[in-house]
C-alpha cells in the first residue's frame, strides 16, 4: 500500500511538471536569484567562454572606480555559473524550462558532485594527517627509548632479553639486528612503565587523527549531554553522588589524567576517595590548603629569596624568568 501510495505520487507531480516549487528558491539562488546571469555580464546566450570572461573582466575593472560590494557578488557568482560547462548547460536549461523536474535532478547532482569532492579532499587531508602523526608517533618513541638506553638497569634487560629470546643474534646482519634490538627495547619500556601504552597497543586506531574528527561531533554532543545530566542531578534535584562521579570529582581535584587514575592500584584510589572531595565544605578546605603549600613552597623557594633581595636594592625582578 505505501509503494502503491509513493508511485502514485510521484506520477502526478510528474504530469503536473510543477515539483520543483518546492525548490525554488534553492534552484533560483543557486543561480542567479530573479536576475539573468547572461545580462548581468551583459552577454547573449550563445556568448563563447572567452566573451564571458571578458565582459566578466570588463565588470570588474569598472567596479574599481564605484565599488559596490552588492554588484561585485552578481558579477562573481553570474562569471562562475556560466564559466562552468555543466552548470551553463543546467542554466540554459533552467531558463527555457523555469518549472521542468530536470532542474531539481539538476540541482540535486550537482550538489552530490561537489559533495564527493569534498568528502574525497577530506579523506586525503585526514590520511595525511593519519601518516604525519604515525610517523611524529614513532619518532617520539625512538626518543624516548634513546633517552632510556641510558639507564643501565634498562640496558642490562634489553641484552637479557636478547640472549634469551634471539640465541643466534650474532650472526644476524646489521639491518636484522638494529630492528630486534628496537622491539625488545620497546618491549622493555612498556614492561618498566617508562613509557605509558593504552591498552597494551603500539598504535591504537582511536589515536587516527582521521577517527577523532569523525566522532567529534559525537564527543561534543554527548559532552553537552552530560554537563546537562550533571546540572540537573546535583545542582537541582541535590542527588547524592554517585561512586563514579566520586571519582571523577576526586581525580579532578587532585589533579590526575585519568590514565594516571586507571594505572592506581585499589588500594590507593581507596585511599583518596577517603578524602571525600565531592563534599563542597572539605574540598573548600582542601584548595585552602593547597593554595597555602603553593605559597609556602614559593616564600622558601631560591627565586623567591633572590627577588626580594632585589627589590630591597630597587632592582627589577621576574619571578618566572
Amino acid at each position: 500500500m505505501k509503494l502503491f501510495f509513493f508511485s502514485f505520487a510521484l506520477v502526478y507531480l510528474l504530469l503536473v511538471n510543477n515539483v520543483n516549487c518546492l525548490f525554488k528558491n534553492a534552484i533560483s539562488g543557486f543561480y542567479c536569484n530573479d536576475e539573468n546571469c547572461y545580462g548581468i555580464l551583459g552577454v547573449s546566450e550563445t556568448a563563447s567562454m572567452n566573451e564571458i570572461r571578458s565582459a566578466y573582466h570588463r565588470h570588474l575593472m569598472n567596479l574599481k572606480n564605484n565599488y559596490d560590494s552588492e554588484k561585485k557578488k552578481k558579477i562573481v557568482k553570474a562569471y562562475l555559473v556560466l564559466a562552468n560547462k555543466r552548470t551553463r548547460k543546467y542554466y540554459d536549461y533552467y531558463l527555457k524550462n523555469p518549472n521542468s523536474i530536470l532542474n531539481v535532478i539538476y540541482f540535486i547532482f550537482y550538489c552530490v558532485l561537489k559533495l564527493i569532492k569534498v568528502i574525497i579532499a577530506l579523506i586525503i587531508i585526514g590520511f595525511l594527517l593519519c601518516g604525519f602523526q604515525y610517523f611524529n608517533n614513532k619518532y617520539e618513541m625512538k626518543r624516548r627509548v634513546q633517552k632510556l638506553s641510558k639507564n643501565k638497569a634498562f640496558k642490562k634487560e634489553v641484552q637479557n632479553r636478547i640472549g634469551s629470546q634471539h640465541p643466534d643474534f650474532r650472526t644476524y646482519d646489521m639491518a636484522m639486528k638494529r630492528k630486534v634490538e628496537e622491539d625488545i627495547e620497546i618491549e622493555v619500556a612498556h614492561e618498566m612503565g617508562l613509557i605509558y601504552k593504552k591498552k597494551e597497543e603500539k598504535f591504537p586506531f582511536s589515536d587516527l587523527i582521521i577517527v577523532k574528527l569523525l566522532l567529534l561531533p559525537k564527543q561534543i554532543i554527548c559532552y553537552m549531554l552530560w554537563n546537562v545530566k550533571w546540572l540537573i542531578k546535583y545542582h537541582i534535584l541535590n542527588d547524592e553522588y554517585d561512586e563514579s562521579d566520586k571519582l571523577y570529582i576526586t581525580r579532578k581535584c587532585l589533579n590526575i589524567p585519568a590514565h594516571r587514575w586507571d594505572a592506581l592500584s585499589e588500594e590507593d584510589k581507596k585511599m583518596l576517595l577517603k578524602k571525600q572531595l565531592w563534599v563542597k565544605e572539605i574540598q573548600d578546605e582542601f584548595f585552602e590548603e593547597q593554595m597555602e603549600k603553593e605559597r609556602l613552597s614559593k616564600i622558601s623557594s631560591a627565586k623567591y629569596k633572590k627577588q626580594v633581595r632585589m627589590k630591597k636594592k630597587g632592582s627589577s625582578f621576574n619571578y618566572n624568568d
